[in-house]
């Protein structure tokens, strides 16, 4: 199905010059005031262009322009454009089932609103136009019927009015409209049948017509040709249509106990939420049925889970899913983790702010794995490890770490030293479940241009550093070469187990960490490990010179059992006797504070 697949923000409040990708169903995130809702504003002034404020203008010497990229228009699509005529207009703008349009506005009024098209035949290099054309006859229809006027639910500015006001337009007005046509459709014979008796009764002539109305007509003109003789009077009434029902229509709320409905002023904003979210809901389960009319449209939502409990963040979000897959393309703001899943985080775009260019935003993590790994293997995986990370969308900096040890001391450590959770910083420490990942998720955040670096144990300097075609330390070099002879030296006395390559293999009583952590306290080893730790941490890896994140901690149990008793015994300890007792962990932690954020 075809949709909006790019779109340009130039000039427009605080987009000053914003370009991002859209998917079926995308969430924009970032902190608050960035431009989340500007951008929505955008996208819905994009197919519906009105006349600006001053205020909208980020430099009032330049125009507005909002560009976008609608692709997948296929021959089927444009055949369900209603007039051939409009299908004429639009068939030369979209060669490959790609079309570029723009509006342009240099001026508050409505007459200085430029809607254009672009000259396939007159495109960059790469495939973006090079020249614009205003619309020719026909080409506003065309683009109306495949992609409608959007449906834009704010963040509750006035739901009171929403809901109560009978004025076309409103978003909740237009929310019953849509949940009206499957409605109709389900019951077109009947509801034309009652209609036609009752606008035979009301509009029809002679023995159609109402004898009430009939009788109105008659004696009304003979009062009247009391005083213009040769005038009559007849009573028009409008022939009345299903969706006229819809439109006049209010929506009230019972409860149990109470022996009449109540106004909306009468609830909560959350009720008053919910409610709105339920008709979403509503829609994507009476939207199920196959597309017809070859119209996509467009779902904007800020904020939509505003004063709803976790569990209804849940399912908005599902709901939403679905219409995204039922004639609606799903855009929308959040400031929750809930409204993100594994699937839906890959198209996230996140928004901020620069004090210089205003509204910016980063790259999608989908399109980072593809231009950072090569691999289609390691994409897969580290988008699935990824995709479950909510935290890094509402994070500045992120910390990418091992297991669960490190994700669960690491914040509970900090918070000790700094008297704070690092969310309060806006830092977060993530979880990749594996060493052998690490590198591949600091090339995608890079690619995402989220700041981050990773803690590691000390068998990932001489293992997946020494890995791949830009290894962090030579695959064999001395460090390694050096590593392997202490390795060697130190195995008669403690018995552990070497691999073929030299290197720990796990055995008996000691793990790979046991191991290193053997090497760590070596008085040559210890040096090496050092030296290791200052040239891996050039390439954003901190590395724990005595093993691993349990010797740092002095714990040497592993496990559930030994994580909770450390967490207990973390909460009860002062900044002083962290301090004195984990002096690395301090070490770590303020080189972490001087990534930029």
């Amino acid at each position: 199905m075809h949709r909006i697949s790019h779109v340009e923000i130039k000039n427009f409040r605080a987009c000053l010059s914003v370009s991002l990708p859209l998917d079926d169903f995308t969430p924009l995130v970032g902190q608050n005031n960035v431009g989340k809702s500007t951008i929505l504003d955008a996208l819905k002034w994009l197919l519906k262009p009105d006349a600006r404020s001053s205020g909208d203008f980020a430099d009032p010497k330049q125009p507005i322009v909002v560009t976008a990229r609608i692709e997948g228009i296929s021959a089927a699509i444009l055949s369900c454009i209603p007039e051939p005529k409009h299908q004429t207009a639009i068939q030369q703008y979209c060669p490959n089932g790609v079309l570029w349009i723009r509006v342009t506005a240099d001026g508050t009024t409505a007459k200085s609103i430029k809607p254009e098209v672009w000259d396939p035949a007159a495109v960059e290099v790469d495939g973006n136009p090079k020249e614009w054309r205003a619309y020719p006859t026909g080409l506003p229809q065309a683009v109306s019927a495949i992609l409608p006027e959007p449906l834009f639910i704010q963040a509750m500015k006035d739901v009171q009015k929403e809901f109560t006001s009978v004025a076309a337009g409103t978003t909740i007005r237009r929310l019953i409209e849509e949940i009206a046509e499957p409605v109709t459709q389900a019951n077109a014979t009947d509801i034309e049948a009652a209609l036609k008796t009752i606008n035979s009764l009301l509009t029809g002539e002679g023995g159609t017509r109402s004898k009430a109305l009939q009788d109105f007509d008659e004696e009304a003109s003979k009062v009247l040709a009391e005083f213009f003789p040769g005038l009559a009077l007849q009573l028009e009434l409008p022939e009345t249509k299903i969706k006229e029902f819809f439109k006049s229509g209010s929506l009230k709320v019972s409860e149990v106990g109470r022996p009449t409905p109540m106004e909306f002023s009468q609830l909560g904003s959350g009720a008053q939420r919910a409610i709105e979210m339920s008709l979403i809901r509503y829609l994507a389960e009476a939207a199920a049925g196959p597309q017809t009319n070859g119209a996509r449209k467009l779902l904007l939502i800020d904020e939509p889970e505003l004063y709803l409990h976790p569990q209804g963040v849940r399912r908005v979000r599902q709901a939403l899913a679905q219409l995204s897959t039922r004639g609606f393309q799903v855009v929308f703001s959040t400031h929750s983790p809930l409204m993100l899943d594994r699937v839906n985080a890959a198209h996230t775009v996140i928004v901020r702010k620069d004090a210089i260019k205003g509204a910016v935003t980063r790259k999608p993590l989908k399109q980072a794995i593809q231009d950072a790994l090569e691999e289609a293997k390691s994409q897969s995986r580290v988008l699935f490890e990824l995709g479950n990370i909510a935290d890094i969308y509402f994070a500045e900096r992120v910390v990418i770490c091992e297991g669960k040890t490190d994700r669960r001391i690491l914040p509970l450590v900090y918070e000790r030293l700094y008297g704070h959770a690092p969310e309060i910083d806006h830092l977060a420490f993530v979880s990749i479940g594996s060493c052998a990942d690490i590198r591949k998720a600091l090339s995608v955040l890079r690619a995402m241009e989220i700041p981050a670096c990773a803690v590691a144990d000390l068998d990932f300097a001489f293992t997946e550093a020494a890995k791949g075609s830009n290894p962090l330390i030579a695959k064999d070099g001395a460090e390694l070469v050096r590593a392997k002879a202490i390795l060697k030296r130190l195995q008669p006395a403690h018995g552990f187990s070497l691999g073929g390559n030299g290197l720990p293999e796990k055995n008996g009583s000691f793990s790979a960490a046991d191991i290193w952590a053997l090497l760590a306290i070596d008085n040559e080893g210890e040096g090496l490990a050092s030296t290791v730790h200052g040239t891996i941490k050039q390439h954003s890896v901190w590395i724990w010179e005595k093993g691993c994140i349990e010797h740092v901690i002095g714990t040497v149990d592993k496990g559930e059992e030994a994580i909770i008793e450390r967490e207990e015994a973390l909460r009860v300890m002062s900044r002083n006797d962290v301090s004195s007792q984990m002096p690395d962990m301090v070490e770590c932690f303020e080189w972490i504070k001087s990534f930029e954020k």
